[in-house]
């Protein structure tokens, strides 16, 4: 019960902004203990957020806003607003991904929760940061009854251009260069050999990271006024269906990691596939990148986006991780956690609050092109880009990108819609 009333108070304190010693104008429970000070009662929809079924569609609405539990009904009595429209344990559902928990069977093959079995997205809503907008009327409704809140502001709060180091070099090993070698000459018939890629990193077509710096740098110097910061997820071991990853402790890899290191960006842990199956394997890999790097505390995503069971947190503060950047469907960009704004995750199982501080992930490359995902054209992928980099200027969110390396192999879609996406974010300056 007492961690269910830290949670409440939380969700209370990020929907309205009040620091949470101070969310007593908000109380939720039942009308008739609800104390004399109270400005807005929230009455629950369920009892300690037991929520045993998923919320009824069509959704009803406040002020065009979907509502998943409870009744858009408002009462104003005695100086004070009656809310019926559950949007504390609406929070909390989408928060704490606890419709994962109520349908344990719908995974992709690699284990995943996908926004084709997500009830938000199947009801189009998927590209509207919903909790972020519970905050709007909460924030509102406390103005009504005399309440200082702040303003809401439009903008973005930072801006993570991230990308995930699945592959840094396309010859690492010897042993690919004699692949290529005998591929070369049996299928093309011709003798050249990699060999120089395999030597000189510089030259590898995976190598890509000079001009991932150039963009990246970019938009930094246009928007002098916003922290832009990049971000580079490292895998530190571990495997992907039983093939082995780069050699981490390579002498490439060193090099790899002084020139990241050089143009300011941060770098994090690329949980591997083999971890993300079995999350207790996570501190392996933590410890080891720590050691490399000379960190004390980490931030990862999962490769794959493979964060696979909601209750995985637990693996994750074991591992002396702080922040984590997989929350996004692989097969759909959008809004899986319901805002666009950090916040502390809950574990569905337990209810309480985490130390885990999650940063969603708005828009992964490979999401929108690809035929077994949304396969969006050029055009069509910019402008659903452009609608979702909206709302998060619209909310003042962190927004949240993610392309590989790998696709920045000349200016193909993946790197024309890179740069695209860059320029239309340059225009908010």
């Amino acid at each position: 019960m007492i961690h269910f009333q830290e949670t409440v108070r939380y969700i209370i304190h990020f929907l309205s902004s009040l620091p949470e010693a101070e969310s007593a104008p908000v109380y939720y429970g039942d009308i008739e203990t609800a104390p004399i000070d109270t400005k807005i009662v929230i009455v629950p929809a369920y009892s300690n957020f037991e929520i045993t079924a998923l919320p009824e569609t069509p959704f009803k609405k406040i002020d065009d806003t979907p509502i998943l539990f409870g009744d858009p009904r408002i009462e104003k009595k005695d100086g004070r607003i009656i809310l019926y429209a559950d949007i504390i344990a609406s929070s909390y559902f989408l928060l704490s991904r606890h419709e994962e928990v109520l349908k344990p069977d719908c995974r992709d093959q690699h284990g995943r929760f996908r926004a084709k079995d997500s009830i938000i997205f199947q009801s189009g809503y998927g590209n509207r940061p919903l909790v972020d907008e519970y905050g709007i009327l909460l924030r509102k409704w406390l103005r009504e009854v005399g309440v200082t809140v702040p303003e809401e502001k439009q903008g973005f709060s930072k801006i993570y251009l991230t990308h995930d180091v699945d592959a840094p070099f396309r010859f690492e090993r010897f042993s690919t260069v004699c692949k290529q070698w005998i591929k070369n000459l049996l299928h093309y018939h011709y003798v050249s050999t990699p060999l120089k890629q395999y030597r000189h990193e510089q030259y590898d077509e995976f190598y890509t990271f000079p001009k991932i710096i150039k963009y990246d740098n970019g938009l930094k110097e246009s928007l002098p006024d916003i922290p832009v910061q990049s971000i580079y997820f490292l895998i530190s071991a571990g495997s992907f269906f039983n093939r082995k990853y780069y050699n981490f402790l390579s002498k490439k890899t060193s090099r790899l990691i002084n020139t990241l290191s050089k143009s300011d960006a941060k770098l994090g842990l690329h949980v591997s596939y083999e971890a993300g199956v079995k999350p207790e394997k996570i501190a392996y890999e933590a410890e080891r990148l720590r050691n490399k790097l000379g960190f004390d505390t980490l931030i990862s995503r999962h490769h794959f986006l493979q964060w696979r069971e909601s209750e995985d947190v637990v693996y994750m503060e074991q591992a002396g991780i702080t922040d984590d950047f997989t929350l996004s469907y692989a097969d759909s960009v959008g809004f899986r956690v319901g805002t666009c704004r950090p916040y502390r995750f809950i574990n569905p199982r337990t209810k309480t609050v985490t130390n885990v501080v999650i940063h969603p992930l708005l828009i992964m490359e490979c999401t929108l092109d690809r035929p077994a995902y949304m396969n969006l054209d050029y055009e069509d992928a910019l402008a659903y880009c452009k609608v979702l980099i909206d709302q998060v200027y619209k909310h003042n969110g962190e927004l949240v990108l993610l392309w590989h390396n790998t696709e920045f192999l000349g200016l193909n879609y993946q790197e024309r819609l890179y740069k695209s996406v860059l320029e239309y974010i340059k225009g908010f300056n």
